[in-house]
């Protein structure tokens, strides 16, 4: 099984391979196809205007069309950096983000060398970082991918993720590209519900909000085969229905720091036993965290020393190892809410900024109904609070604003040592 080094291989592969590469729909709603060997021409052309630019940082929006896809590739090859971005990302971070790949990457990098990724993290830990990929490592991921479950000339694979993640990118995108797949671009979040019909997947990948809407709405062509869920944990209902329908389900685990997936379920019969990859290596600390080496690894954090061939990733998860080295998750080392869409919250971070911003210091963030909520103690001035909210939620992605604030009546909940009883406000407030 072919592992790709660079874009410039894959791509030069796509000219030599019969078949379609992607399937999208134009203006008038019909669908369109673009062979293989059409898309490396469009690569191509399009990496020779890069190399004209010369060294620097282009930031992509993730239009799920086909010349972002090739415009993507011609970028990378052409030595340029690519920021991946979301339309729902504040202007001034992404110019801020690509001021400092150009003076931090592009200046020094050799311009016969394809260029970096960069994505922005979920925010795992803390606020969103910026994280260093490779061509290399994005391709070794899907290799990997490959090796775990596979597809092939045979397979279509519906795109409705977004490619600013790495799971979009790599499970929706490169997998498939890379082993003669055809993928098909959902054009609009809004067509969701109708994309499986209308493309017929064979393989689909999602996050679980979107599976649990897909099913909800009976929205799952029959053709339909299998499906790979990641980014967040799935309900044991959409799993049920899913397997009722004759799907098979596959639940990965990975990180933006590791281009995606580092290890996944093989059978739904035991859906808490998660097969590592190929040569990725985990062990658990003395405190339950995982830790991770992989040949997939990030080249770094925008604005930190580079990882080295022997780096452990410390992810925040905690875990175990059964005997037959099988990966078991049992939740975060810290406080950090997991929305459906993948979308992770550092809880203290956010209360330290607010506190700093509001004087107000009896203050938790909740999830309810897969909103952030922030629950404030006896005596707060709640309209103060909210104009600081207001002012907050705008240099946070949309799917990390603060959607509403409540009045708890009384001091929060505390243990002897200060710190928020989370799990009685998430009772309360819960149903």
């Amino acid at each position: 099984m072919k592992k790709y080094e660079s874009f410039l291989e894959l791509t030069q592969a796509f000219a030599e391979r019969e078949g379609t590469a992607l399937l999208y729909t134009d203006e008038d709603g019909d669908i369109c196809s673009v062979s293989y060997r059409e898309l490396a021409e469009m690569i191509m052309m399009r990496t020779e205007l890069a190399r004209q630019r010369g060294p620097g940082t282009s930031i992509i929006y993730s239009a799920p069309d086909p010349d972002t896809i090739a415009r993507i590739f011609a970028t990378v090859m052409g030595g340029r950096c690519v920021i991946m971005a979301s339309p729902m990302m504040p202007e001034k971070v992404l110019e801020e983000a690509q001021e400092a790949t150009d003076r931090l990457i592009c200046r020094h990098k050799d311009p016969a060398e394809e260029g970096e990724l960069l994505f922005f993290t979920s925010g795992t830990t803390n606020r969103s970082k910026v994280v260093r990929l490779t061509p290399r490592s994005l391709l070794c991921c899907a290799w990997s991918g490959q090796n775990m479950f596979e597809c092939g000339p045979d397979d279509r694979i519906l795109c409705m993720l977004p490619l600013c993640h790495v799971f979009g990118i790599v499970c929706s995108l490169l997998w498939g590209l890379a082993y003669g797949a055809t993928i098909a671009l959902c054009p609009e979040v809004s067509d969701r519900l109708k994309a499986p019909m209308l493309f017929r997947p064979t393989i689909l990948p999602v996050v679980p909000a979107i599976a649990d809407a897909l099913v909800r709405n009976d929205a799952l062509n029959p053709e339909l085969k299998e499906l790979l869920i990641g980014a967040a944990p799935c309900s044991g209902e959409t799993v049920q229905a899913l397997k009722e329908k004759g799907i098979n389900v596959y639940i990965g685990y990975g990180l933006t720091e590791t281009s995606s997936g580092i290890a996944i379920t093989k059978s739904m019969d035991e859906p808490d036993a998660m097969y590592l990859c190929p040569d990725t290596e985990v062990e658990i600390e003395p405190d339950g965290e995982i830790a991770i080496s992989t040949p997939c690894m990030m080249k770094g954090y925008l604005g930190q020393p580079e990882t080295t061939e022997d780096f452990r990733l410390l992810t925040g998860d905690l875990g175990w190892l059964d005997e037959e080295g099988r990966l078991h998750l049992q939740g975060r080392k810290k406080d950090v809410i997991i929305l459906s869409d993948g979308s992770k919250i550092n809880c203290p971070e956010y209360e330290h900024d607010i506190a700093e911003m509001s004087g107000e210091t009896d203050i938790a963030l909740i999830d309810v109904d897969d909103e952030i909520i922030l629950v404030v103690g006896a005596g707060a001035d709640t309209d103060s609070l909210w104009e600081t909210v207001e002012e907050y939620n705008k240099t946070m992605l949309q799917s990390q604003q603060i959607a509403d604030i409540v009045e708890f009546g009384r001091p929060l909940p505390r243990t002897l040592t200060g710190k928020i009883r989370r799990y009685e406000l998430q009772r309360r407030y819960q149903y």
